[in-house]
């Protein structure tokens, strides 16, 4: 009976308490390289018509060889922005969501250790639009043994309690025009219909405009009227009963 115990506490200690051979660092300073823990979040401000980069080197802590795959998620992307990733010695554009080449590393070899180009993970997002909110995930997993995977996030433009769309709820949400002048349109997505609020906020966080609306089900257009504004950065949030979700606008 005690070995038994015994033979069982030990299962317990191995499975409760692995840890992930998984190492991730940001790197995009060389000067000052930063380790990341798990479902860490990286903020970054995007520009016009530019690419903003993220550099994360890889390493196999354990102390045999792993084979490492990549995968995307794009939870919330801003109209006109392309998240794109290398990983692996390749680059896959916006439409590939799983690297189609896995990366193998040795026990305690990092990916920038490993011979050839975009090895290391190398996160990018074009903003050709307009400058928006996008949420981008990442997760790195071992192959051979999908429990060992880490998950670290992008968040792009993010302002000051910005809630991430609810599986339940809101499904899109874009704006278009964006930049506008006189008028833009809230394009939404939406799992099953509810009543929300329309909430513009200027960039210091007052709110300049308030309306109720209800969401049907599917495809729903709102007409934002933005022609009492002044040229400036906004915020527009549509609030539900539990969540928000907000997008920057630009009055032109």
């Amino acid at each position: 009976m005690k070995r038994s115990l015994l033979i069982l506490l030990t299962v317990f200690c191995v499975k409760g308490f692995s840890q992930s051979s998984i190492l991730v660092t940001n790197i995009t300073n060389t000067n000052s390289p930063v380790p990341m823990v798990a479902n860490q979040i990286i903020a970054n401000t995007t520009t016009f018509n530019a690419t903003s980069t993220n550099d994360i080197d890889v390493k196999n802590t354990s102390g045999s060889t792993k084979v490492y795959s990549l995968k995307r998620y794009d939870v919330v992307k801003n109209a006109g922005a392309d998240p794109r990733f290398c990983f692996a010695s390749q680059c896959y554009g916006t439409g590939q969501m799983v690297s189609l080449q896995s990366l193998t590393l040795t026990g305690g070899q990092s990916a920038s250790e490993v011979q050839g180009s975009f090895q290391i993970i190398t996160a990018d997002l074009d903003e050709f639009t307009a400058v928006g909110y996008s949420y981008i995930k990442y997760t790195l997993t071992n192959v051979a043994n999908t429990s060992d995977s880490l998950q670290f996030s992008i968040k792009y433009n993010a302002p000051s309690g910005v809630n991430e769309l609810n599986a339940n709820a809101l499904s899109a949400f874009e704006l278009f025009p964006n930049p506008a002048s006189d008028a833009t349109v809230l394009k939404v997505s939406s799992l099953k219909a509810m009543d929300a609020k329309v909430i513009v906020y200027n960039a210091l966080g007052a709110v300049v405009s308030e309306k109720a609306i209800v969401i049907a089900e599917g495809k729903n257009k709102i007409d934002l009227n933005i022609n009492d504004l002044s040229s400036g950065v906004y915020f527009a949030q549509i609030k539900m009963a539990n969540s928000s979700v907000t997008k920057k606008l630009v009055v032109k």
